[in-house]
């Protein structure tokens, strides 16, 4: 029973009947968990790496298109070269043994790392010219070469036929080495990577103090929310700057008037309903005590006088005058055990504890061993008004018998204590089993009907809380706390 000690009711199935038992649980920032500042963040930032790799594919486009555009117009020069060279041996100012000669075009139009060749209709006379590097080349990153390589380098090549006077004399194409085309792309876009980091980490936290401060107010109605979750009638939300937050907290402060007032008015009024309740039971207990339990006990005694009589002067008699002896015997137990529903003696005469640790007693009784209940009651608890007591004994009451018939459990343990706030003392009330149900919808079968609906009402004209589900190790616990002062209880 150790184990259910100190049961934490945060982990209950919670069903709260307090000041404000009409709104239950916790809102999270943005109801996932997330921070309403950083899903904002997070999508400029994506936004932005948006923007970065479209220009960073702009420039990779501009850059390959650009090196397109050389290697053509390399092929078109070289071709024209060529084909005066051909007119200048037709005319037998050049010698066919020099064909191809572009000597002028490899000296001043070759760009860095650029390549031209000539496939002619004589393999014989076939050529290829390349320029070198530059030594100032950036070296681009492997991945970044691989990718440019593969991917964009062998588009960039050029190429034109060879004609003259209507012939082909052979085909020339141009291109660039894979080195040189990542490497000036990457010229081209390392600067703006620097400066795309910059400009991100930038925006990240410009918008995040602009949101920030922005959804400042949003951060005081989500506080108020939660605490009119847990129960706070008498939070209110400050005027806000924008008209549209100002008017939620128009709203939300009028509501929780509206709710506050309506809560006590519930409470006031279940209060009086079954405190009235209470009296009138009292009142038939008392008047069936006064009146039938007499009257009863006076036929039980005239049926034994009659038995006692008719043994001698009219036996034929003796028979019906034990059996009516035993008819009175068997209303009285029947009355008593009425009595004991409408109003346990016990409360009155030996006060809330000994009526309770008889309550125990007595389902220890029935358990038969089956189940063993005890009690702690670590205070006196006399001073409770009779119709407070008178509460707490029906609410330990149900919970034993749901105990009983539910739990199939070892052990129910009752707890009763008091304890001080800086406002005014407090009843805590727990009865804890570690059973279990035949099914496991059973723990929540055992608060459901009308026992929970007389438990919450009882709860809530001793204008405390009621908290009760399954344990995280195991069993079911019901937890109630009250006032214990006279405003309360």
């Amino acid at each position: 029973m150790d184990a259910y000690e100190d049961f934490p009711l945060s982990s209950f199935i919670s069903s709260q009947s307090r000041a404000a038992p009409l709104v239950s649980g916790k809102f999270s920032d943005l109801g996932v968990d997330m921070d309403l500042k950083w899903l904002l963040v997070r999508r400029i930032t994506l936004v932005a790496f948006a923007c970065f790799f479209a220009g960073s594919g702009l420039a990779l486009y501009m850059s390959a298109r650009e090196a397109h555009l050389q290697n053509q117009v390399l092929a078109e020069l070289a071709g024209r070269q060529l084909e005066l060279q051909l007119s200048r041996i037709e005319r037998g100012t050049d010698t066919l043994k020099r064909f191809p000669d572009w000597d002028l075009i490899s000296n001043y139009a070759l760009k860095p790392g650029q390549c031209v060749q000539f496939d002619g209709l004589d393999p014989a006379r076939n050529r290829s010219s390349c320029s070198g590097l530059e030594a100032n080349f950036i070296t681009p990153p492997a991945w970044f070469s691989e990718f440019y390589g593969r991917f964009l380098n062998r588009h960039l090549s050029g190429s034109r036929l060879l004609t003259y006077r209507g012939e082909v004399q052979g085909a020339i194409s141009t291109s660039f080495d894979p080195y040189a085309t990542s490497s000036k792309a990457w010229t081209n876009i390392s600067p703006l990577l620097g400066l795309s980091a910059l400009l991100v980490g930038a925006l990240c936290l410009v918008t995040y103090i602009i949101v920030d401060r922005s959804l400042r107010p949003a951060s005081n109605i989500l506080t108020g929310l939660n605490r009119l979750a847990e129960g706070d009638l008498k939070v209110r939300l400050p005027p806000f700057q924008l008209a549209e937050l100002n008017r939620i907290s128009q709203v939300f402060n009028a509501m929780t008037e509206d709710l506050e007032k309506a809560t006590k008015e519930r409470a006031d009024f279940a209060h009086r309903l079954v405190d009235m309740q209470e009296q009138e039971r009292r009142h038939l207990a008392r008047e069936l005590h006064d009146e039938i339990a007499q009257r009863l006990a006076a036929i039980g005694a005239m049926a034994a006088c009659i038995r006692n009589s008719a043994q001698a002067d009219a036996p034929q008699l003796v028979g019906e005058a034990r059996e009516l002896e035993k008819m009175a015997s068997n209303l009285m137990f029947a009355l008593r055990r009425t009595l004991r529903y409408l109003r346990p003696q016990e409360i009155d005469d030996l006060g809330l504890v000994a009526s309770l640790r008889a309550l125990v007693e007595h389902h220890n009784e029935n358990a038969r061993g089956r189940t063993i209940f005890s009690i702690e009651a670590a205070d006196e608890f006399e001073s409770l008004r009779s119709e407070t007591s008178a509460h707490v004994y029906r609410i330990v009451q149900e919970a034993l018998t749901n105990a009983a018939k539910h739990a199939r459990a070892r052990t129910v343990k009752v707890r009763m204590s008091e304890h001080s706030d800086s406002v005014r003392k407090h009843v805590r009330l727990s009865v804890i089993d570690d059973g279990v149900g035949q099914h496991e919808d059973v723990n929540l079968d055992r608060m459901s009907g009308s026992g929970l609906i007389g438990m919450r009402e009882r709860v809530t004209a001793l204008c405390g809380t009621l908290t009760a589900g399954p344990l995280p190790v195991g069993g079911f616990g019901l937890h109630v706390e009250f006032p214990s002062s006279p405003q309360g209880a």
